[in-house]
């Protein structure tokens, strides 16, 4: 099935499409994983860059040039040392848990929630009120954390039974 196959099919049911798919994808496929995420926070970021450029002096080209920059280039870096940082974090506290595991269910997370995005930018198009972009945003930070969360259980359990197994 296909990432956005994935991604739809996970929001009805996270855990059994992360321990039947997802768990098993090759790095190359992981970072794919990535970069679709990227690409849908790209597309979700567009009402928002075309709305700065018409009310500031900026055009539109570079404010767009300049998220483009920062969504595919520096948040997948972005994301990497943040799996570092984690990593070396779970290390103090001795989970056993591997580096590319950790990976996965950081981009998987964020991939997951990054059509959520749509909704917030849909959300500052019709000029909601602050608080209520505040609640998305924040709304979309615990889903984010939820999923990590679940799906770090998930690799640790599943590190476990290999472990028992064998």
């Amino acid at each position: 099935m296909t990432v956005l196959g994935n991604i739809l099919q996970s929001y009805l049911t996270p855990v059994s499409v992360f321990k039947k798919r997802i768990i098993y994808i090759s790095d190359s496929e992981l970072f794919g994983a990535l970069v679709i995420g990227c690409l849908i926070t790209l597309v979700s970021r567009f009402p928002d860059t075309y709305t700065q450029s018409l009310i500031s002096d900026n055009p539109f080209i570079g404010i767009f040039s300049a998220t483009l920059v920062a969504i595919l280039l520096v948040l997948p870096l972005g994301l990497y040392c943040l799996s570092g940082i984690l990593f070396v974090v779970f290390k103090i506290f001795r989970f056993k848990i591997s580096n590319f595991q950790l990976r996965l269910s950081l981009f998987w997370s964020f991939t997951l929630v990054s059509p959520i995005g749509l909704l917030f930018s849909v959300i500052k198009l019709i000029y909601a009120p602050s608080f209520f972009e505040l609640f998305i945003a924040g709304l979309i930070f615990i889903v984010f954390i939820v999923y990590f969360c679940l799906f770090l259980n998930i690799c640790l359990d599943a590190k476990d039974k290999k472990v028992e197994s064998v």
